[in-house]
């Protein structure tokens, strides 16, 4: 098992930006998302993540078969593995204060990796 250096809030916010990101190259019709987003109150990066209304198949398939970006969703696949929380919890519970911080943090950090490596899409 690797070993994480980032909380595992953090590491949900890194998740949900990369989940995000990739539902957005698969529907370009939904809002890009912005290092302005910020999530306030008790917050379940799991309820959030499940209001992506994810369905990786088709969402695959869709940018591949239509010719949209395949390239940019393979690097969003390829960045998955490093940001899954080893922690259940950290997925699951809701978040207060200090959790949500964290949260952002990571969300807005993995944004701005996503940003350098697909400029093009997320600029």
């Amino acid at each position: 098992m690797p070993e994480q250096k980032e909380s595992g809030q953090r590491l949900a916010g890194r998740l949900y930006a990369t989940l995000r990101v990739l539902k957005f190259i698969a529907d370009p019709g939904r809002p890009k998302p912005t290092l302005q987003d910020d999530f306030k109150d008790k917050d379940s990066p799991r309820q959030r993540i499940q209001a992506l209304k994810l369905d990786l198949f088709e969402d695959l398939v869709t940018a591949v078969q239509k010719g949209r970006h395949a390239k940019e969703m393979a690097e969003v696949f390829r960045a998955m593995p490093a940001v899954v929380p080893l922690r259940q919890g950290a997925l699951k519970d809701n978040l207060g204060t200090p959790e949500l911080v964290e949260f952002n943090a990571g969300y807005r950090a993995q944004l701005a990796t996503l940003k350098e490596t697909l400029p093009k899409l997320l600029d």
